[in-house]
């Protein structure tokens, strides 16, 4: 019986195994970095809602506005 190929002769420990290892862990490394740069440019400026309990009892506790009846007849 043949002996299974011990990991030493694994294809990613060849030179082209490492080079593949740099290259893959370079594109999701950038592809993190520029997804960062994404969120803080587009999503991290945006006003955020006041959450105090404080307004959030005034919005709730705000009387209901009703809206004017328009007389468009004249």
């Amino acid at each position: 019986m043949d002996d299974p190929t011990p990991a030493d002769a694994s294809w990613f420990r060849s030179r082209g195994g490492r080079r593949f290892g740099a290259e893959f862990a370079l594109i999701v490394l950038a592809k993190l970095v520029l997804l960062s740069l994404l969120w803080w440019l587009c999503f991290a400026p945006q006003p955020r809602p006041d959450t105090s309990p404080g307004a959030i009892e005034r919005h709730l506790m705000s009387p209901a506005t009703v809206p004017e009846a328009r007389d468009d007849r004249s």
